[in-house]
């Protein structure tokens, strides 16, 4: 793909868009950088995530503010447009039919060299993302978690060579945008409703994350989930299913051991006990991240060792503090109901659950029938109110207008037993940057609070 001398736009200056302008300009192309958002606030918000450097080698100009649309040039080459940019903006439109508008994705598959494994669904994605690399890592294969998992494909293929591999974490906002992107392995974990506020039914959304089967060539491995029969039966050159051996799974549980099933016959890797993760929703990523590695020659033993010794990902059911029987776990990044509920299916009881945030368009009914181990709720966020309407439920409930106020009422609340969990249920805009910003400010408060605990248990401070 040749891009030198030639201009390309790109829609929204966010990290993956300054990856894609940043790979553009350093194969010769003149980069545009559009955003709708005031030049001084863009600029503030490279500084307060760090991008500052990544702005500068990413665009030639910038025309942003109210407008700027009207101040484009009338000939470019093509458009990278960003995840969080619909497709019907009217500077892509514009050009529609002219040029080609492409997602950072789409770019970066056509520069990278390496092997890629793509992985989307509703949850699980990151988790599963970083095992998967850490499994083939584990296995001598110099693997890099890309993607919506913090570090676009853009910023990484120039490091990447032939024997190498891409493992992608990708969104439905990105499989939009792609058009001969071929990873050589596809997973689908999950399908559930989610980010309403995007499509206009789910039937939609569900098409979007049907572009990942559909991009695999002839020799790719399509990964699905028994228990997502949908997904499951979407036709692909090669199917490998993980979940329950009665519904065909290749990749399942049994007796308490994971394993895999050849020629009839279930070989066990190692007993569930012995691995790093645990939780039902982790054994389910533990299995689809062995049914990706496995098409790639990954020797089961080498899968085996990555089990045991893998880290889970920061946000994701993370463990956080621990004082005076009580348990503070960081999910932040549980943003839809459906996250909520797998995760809440890995708890017998005691879980004093921390709710809300800015909503996506969800139906939050189904949080119902998975609240069976919470004792109390805390909610925080402007949809706080309507989950807790959506519980229908006669459990305690109080409200908190922040995060540090949300943990000094859980802590009351789980009365010296259980798991204040932070599982919202809702992306985080109304009062932060993002999850990430979200499970920062609950570890701070759960620090704090342990400590006081902690202080108070030994004699220490006291109210």
């Amino acid at each position: 793909m040749d891009v030198k001398g030639k201009t390309w736009l790109i829609l929204g200056t966010a990290r993956s868009g300054g990856a894609a302008g940043a790979l553009l300009r350093g194969r010769g192309a003149r980069v545009i950088g559009c955003d709708d958002a005031e030049e001084n606030e863009l600029r503030g918000r490279w500084v307060d995530r760090g991008m500052t450097g990544l702005a500068e080698a990413a665009y030639d100009d910038l025309l942003c503010g109210p407008g700027w649309a009207a101040r484009l040039p009338e000939q470019v080459a093509g458009i990278v447009i960003s995840p969080g940019v619909p497709a019907d903006h009217p500077a892509a439109t514009r050009f529609a039919g002219r040029v080609e508008v492409i997602g950072e994705l789409e770019l970066a598959s056509r520069f990278c060299r390496a092997r890629m494994i793509a992985i989307t669904g509703t949850n699980g994605k990151t988790t599963t993302t970083e095992l998967v690399a850490h499994l083939l890592r584990t296995a001598g294969v110099a693997a890099r978690a890309l993607g919506n998992v913090g570090r676009p494909l853009s910023a990484a293929v120039d490091e990447l060579g032939p024997a190498d591999a891409a493992v992608i974490e990708v969104s439905s906002f990105q499989l939009e945008t792609i058009d001969r992107f071929r990873p050589e392995v596809g997973a689908v974990l999950n399908l559930a409703p989610d980010h309403q506020d995007r499509y206009p039914d789910l039937a939609a959304y569900f098409a979007a994350k049907r572009r990942l089967p559909e991009s695999l060539g002839p020799d790719g491995t399509y990964v699905a989930w028994t228990g997502c029969p949908e997904a499951a039966a979407w036709p692909a050159p090669r199917t490998v299913l993980f979940g329950d051996r009665a519904d065909g799974a290749e990749v399942c549980v049994e007796r308490d051991r994971l394993g895999v099933v050849r020629d009839g016959d279930f070989r066990p890797l190692m007993p569930l006990a012995e691995m790093s993760l645990g939780g039902a929703p982790n054994i389910l990523n533990a299995c689809a991240a062995v049914a990706c590695v496995a098409p790639l020659g990954v020797d089961l033993e080498a899968a085996a060792a990555g089990l045991r010794t893998f880290r889970t990902p920061d946000h994701r059911q993370q463990r956080v503090a621990a004082a005076g029987g009580i348990e503070f776990v960081d999910d932040s990044k549980a943003t839809n109901v459906h996250a909520v509920c797998s995760g809440l299916a890995g708890y017998d009881s005691d879980v004093v659950l921390i709710v809300g945030g800015s909503g996506k368009g969800e139906d939050y009914a189904p949080l119902r029938e998975a609240i069976g181990p919470v004792k109390a709720v805390v909610g925080l966020g402007g949809e706080a109110p309507d989950i807790v309407a959506a519980l229908r439920t006669e459990l305690p409930v109080e409200f908190a207008a922040t995060m540090e106020e949300a943990v000094e009422r859980a802590v009351r609340l789980a009365a010296g037993r259980g798991t204040v969990l932070l599982s919202p249920a809702c992306a985080s805009f109304d009062l932060f940057r993002d999850y990430v910003h979200r499970g920062e400010a609950f570890r701070e408060a759960a620090l704090a609070a342990a400590a006081r605990i902690d202080g108070s248990d030994s004699g220490g401070e006291r109210g």
